[in-house]
C-alpha cells in the first residue's frame, strides 16, 4: 500500500497525525520486482516468515528502507486496499496442515 501522507503538512513527518478533514490517500501498490527481491533475501537472512516493512520513496526516485517490524499488524493495509491478507493466510495454513497430515 502507498499513503500519500507528504501531500499535507499534518501528514508529512507522521501519517498518524490524521487529518479527518482532509484525508490521507491509500492505494494499492505493487513494488518493482527489484525491490521485492532485495526485501525477500532480507526477510529469508533475517529469518523472518513475516514482517511489516516501511518504505519511503524520496523526491530522488529511490526507495529507502526504514525498518522491518517482525510482529507487526496488517489489518489496516488489507482493509484499505481490499488484499484479504486474513483469507490469504488461512488459506495458507490450511494447505500446511493439509500437507503434515499427508505424512
Amino acid at each position: 500500500m502507498v499513503m500519500f501522507s507528504q501531500n499535507e503538512h499534518q501528514t508529512s513527518i507522521d501519517f498518524r497525525r490524521y487529518d479527518f478533514t482532509n484525508p490521507t490517500r491509500w492505494v494499492p501498490y505493487k513494488l518493482p520486482f527489484q525491490i521485492e527481491e532485495k526485501l525477500d533475501k532480507l526477510m529469508r537472512t533475517l529469518h523472518l516468515n513475516s514482517g511489516s516493512i516501511d518504505l519511503i520513496y524520496g523526491a530522488d526516485l529511490e526507495y529507502y528502507f526504514l525498518e522491518v517490524n517482525p510482529v507487526g499488524q496488517y489489518a489496516m493495509v488489507s482493509d484499505a486496499c481490499n488484499y484479504y491478507l486474513d483469507k490469504l493466510i488461512c488459506d495458507f495454513l490450511i494447505k500446511q496442515n493439509e500437507r503434515q497430515q499427508q505424512f
